[in-house]
């Protein structure tokens, strides 16, 4: 298997994966944002698409045609290098985009990274890549806690999903052995 088609398999796992962890949600649910340190849903669901959109495809497919010029402005967090964004506090008061746009901008990158990845993709792209899709599984940890905190505010108290797992994962216990002496730590770039 190529490296492309390594990175592709796991770019499509990574990205069904968010979709799946927002199933249960109800349009009004995309769209809470209670506290400052919280996200909407749908922000999040925009701002992984937009590290693809703005980080891969517009500097390293030739001819990419972006899905919506005011997407930078809406989907941007903190990247100060790529311009202006809403203040985070901000993002739950902007009922535009439309939810059902937002998921459909998610499958026209999609489609557009398949496209990039299905043909041969410069191999300094791979690093960025990854990058991307641990950034992603970063935003549906995010998800996760930022929604477990919107579901606590509600009045009734209503369950994300009944029969929701994590997944987690079971370590292995005991001592790490590492042997005395001085060591360079860190990264010297």
């Amino acid at each position: 298997m190529t490296i492309a088609n390594t990175l592709l398999s796991r770019y499509k796992e990574v990205r069904e994966y968010t979709l799946k962890l927002m199933e249960p949600l109800s349009v009004e649910d995309h769209l809470a944002q209670p506290r400052v340190d919280t996200s909407p849903p749908k922000w999040h669901l925009g701002h992984t698409t937009w590290f693809f959109e703005t980080m891969v495809l517009k500097g390293f497919l030739k001819g990419y045609s972006e899905f919506n010029k005011n997407y930078p402005f809406y989907f941007n967090s903190y990247y100060e290098s790529q311009g202006a964004r809403v203040d985070r506090n901000q993002r739950g008061t902007l009922t535009r985009p439309p939810l059902e746009e937002i998921y459909q901008y998610r499958k026209y990158v999609d489609g557009e990274m398949t496209r990039f990845l299905e043909n041969n993709p410069p191999s300094e792209c791979a690093e960025l890549i990854e990058l991307g899709l641990n950034h992603e599984q970063q935003h549906q940890e995010l998800f996760l806690t930022d929604f477990k905190y919107i579901l606590s505010v509600q009045p009734f108290y209503p369950v994300y999903q009944a029969d929701f797992s994590e997944g987690k994962k079971e370590a292995k216990q005991g001592w790490l052995i590492i042997p005395e002496g001085l060591y360079k730590i860190g990264h010297e770039g």
